[in-house]
């Protein structure tokens, strides 16, 4: 009975993992996030292809995306008899995967960041909020977005496999797992990384760029 729980979860999960956040906002703005920019379906072509506030959109939607199936099998599993843990991440790598990799979009997602942080969220809020935090900081300076993000996931994999029980030697799976997915996801962005063809991400000035527009928008009117 508990396997069978567990299977139906990963399934749910994989499907909620197939709804994307950048194709549907784009669809809204009357364009298609798949032939705009690099072509991803996620949040940094959506904020560079349509501006700041799609882009925001599509990170806290995918990361509410990654939340919703994790804390509800936290909730609920030990109901079932089930542990809570090894359904949370059981939840978590099933997001993840149907993001990346969703059968809907012919097994073309996004790179799975947001939707990670979502997973982390639940599992260890704190810490993901303070690492989070020091990765927006660090975008200040580093201009590399795909350097702190995979920074990220994997300093919270190596917090979570060290306060795993590892009695729930699965849980080490499916956190490896998650890891995994998102560093396959990100092998362009690291190829490229490694030959110094990588585009930079000037948080600062789409920051300050969204306040001028303003501005601009201010004195016209």
């Amino acid at each position: 009975m508990q396997y069978l729980c567990y299977i139906l979860l990963g399934i749910i999960s994989y499907f909620v993992g197939n709804i994307n956040f950048a194709r549907i906002i784009s669809k809204i703005l009357k364009g298609d996030i798949t032939k705009s920019g690099s072509g991803n379906p996620g949040t940094l072509n959506t904020w560079r292809t349509f501006g700041f506030w799609p882009g925001i959109f599509t990170f806290v939607f995918d990361m509410i995306k990654g939340v919703v199936p994790c804390l509800v099998a936290y909730l609920t599993f030990g109901y079932l008899g089930c542990n809570v843990e090894i359904a949370l991440y059981v939840a978590g790598f099933s997001v993840v995967l149907g993001h990346i990799f969703p059968v809907v979009f012919k097994f073309k997602g996004g790179k799975g960041i947001a939707t990670a942080v979502g997973v982390f969220l639940v599992a260890n809020w704190w810490v993901s909020l303070i690492a989070f935090a020091v990765m927006v900081l660090l975008m200040l300076f580093i201009k590399y977005a795909s350097v702190l993000t995979l920074s990220f996931v994997l300093f919270m994999s190596i917090v979570e496999i060290c306060l795993n029980n590892p009695a729930l030697w699965v849980n080490y799976i499916l956190i490896v797992g998650i890891l995994c997915l998102v560093f396959f996801a990100h092998r362009s962005n690291i190829k490229k990384l490694l030959t110094g063809k990588e585009n930079k991400t000037e948080l600062w000035a789409m920051i300050k760029g969204l306040f001028k527009k303003k501005e601009n928008k201010d004195k016209q009117q």
